[in-house]
């Protein structure tokens, strides 16, 4: 069975031994069954009669103070879904990242370029992503993008914990309960609507005067800074990814139209998203597998992504292949509803980076240092370029 180091270093041998060998697997350190196949991954993430996004033990509930909108299910699920998902359809999102996100990219990168040499993903695509995404969901592209992005590292830190650290979701709780950058929007859209993600949030299907209560809300918009930072760390995958393979980041310099299928095939190769949890509602057999009631699953669909059975040599970063389908925001009902938004801000602050410089690249000496199992950053992304 793997340890959560090995699973933290770089998950993927593990992975492919536990596909050939064992593919739903009890780790002890995490308390939970590890399922990497491809066809189980999706029974788990489809079938939701057996396998439900309901787990009362989950830190994320004492951390965010409630339950985030990932955790619902049933008519708590559809209710909040359904009262922002329109802000995230594909038309939305593009025309979102024409008008508000091209130009806060394109003003960080400016400010960045006379440097030189930075690390792009703690001082550009961190940063360009949470200001976007705070300007969406309607706070303060200033203040709020601090607080959201802060929030969502602090959320990295307990999604990968599983545990270990008890003092750590304490620490974060009280982190999370100093939201007074967010509160103070809310009440205001609270009285005055807009066309804010959050306004929607409040009153979207709600008879007039009577918005959504607190706990079907600041729970919710907690956990979603996560997304905030999500977009930035997708880019910085896709660049990794380019920097692996030369003759691929060629063919995108020259021929931008490549980028999204770039950016698309790191979401398979190397999601940020590594793992999705679920429990199961009754005794089931999985992947020739007994599995008792209640048991808690980590559905992993960074394996399920590179499933041999599925794609042809999988571990291959390769922007020509033909992607029909991949697991990288989940599928169900609990698929991601901001996927369009995540890939769109994703692209943009990669074609904006190659326009202002063209010619970056890693830093001499750049060792790369990936980490995470449930949530896996690229780590740092020292680059240089011509000033």
């Amino acid at each position: 069975m793997p340890t959560l180091s090995e699973l933290e270093a770089d998950p993927y041998p593990a992975y492919a031994r536990l596909r050939a060998d064992e593919p739903v697997t009890w780790v002890p350190e995490a308390r939970q069954w590890l399922v990497t196949g491809w066809q189980d991954v999706h029974t788990v993430l489809t079938d939701v009669e057996r396998f439900t996004t309901d787990q009362p033990g989950s830190p994320m509930i004492g951390v965010c103070g409630g339950t985030p909108l990932l955790m619902r299910e049933g008519e708590p699920h559809r209710d909040v879904r359904e009262a922002v998902h329109h802000d995230f359809a594909p038309h939305r999102a593009d025309g979102f990242v024409d008008t508000i996100a091209r130009p806060i990219a394109e003003k960080a990168a400016d400010q960045l370029a006379p440097s030189a040499h930075a690390d792009l993903a703690a001082h550009y695509f961190e940063p360009v992503a949470a200001t976007a995404v705070t300007t969406l969901l309607g706070l303060d592209p200033d203040e709020g993008a601090d607080t959201l992005r802060h929030w969502g590292n602090l959320l990295t830190d307990v999604a990968n914990n599983f545990g270990r650290d008890p003092a750590l979701d304490g620490t974060v709780a009280a982190e999370l309960a100093q939201d007074t950058a967010v509160t103070a929007v809310v009440e205001r859209l609270r009285a005055e609507p807009d066309g804010s993600v959050i306004s929607h949030l409040l009153h979207a299907n709600r008879p007039r005067g009577r918005p959504r209560p607190d706990p079907d809300v600041l729970p919710v918009l907690k956990h979603l800074a996560l997304s905030a930072i999500e977009p930035g760390w997708l880019a910085g995958w896709t660049l990794a990814a380019l920097w692996s393979t030369p003759g691929h980041l060629t063919e995108v310099r020259a021929d931008r139209a490549l980028l999204g299928a770039a950016v698309h095939e790191a979401l398979r190769w190397s999601g940020p998203v590594g793992v999705l949890g679920r429990r199961t509602t009754r005794a089931v057999t999985l992947g020739g597998r007994q599995l008792p009631a209640n048991s808690v699953i980590a559905a992993a669909i960074a394996s399920a992504n590179r499933d041999e059975t599925v794609f042809t040599d999988p571990d291959r970063f390769n922007p020509h292949r033909d992607l029909r389908t991949h697991l990288g925001f989940g599928t169900g009902p609990h698929r991601c509803p901001a996927a369009p938004l995540v890939t769109a801000l994703a692209h943009t602050a990669l074609d904006v980076l190659f326009d202002r410089m063209p010619d970056v690249r890693p830093a001499p000496g750049r060792q790369a240092a990936p980490h995470g199992w449930k949530l896996r950053l690229p780590g740092p992304l020292d680059a240089v370029w011509e000033v």
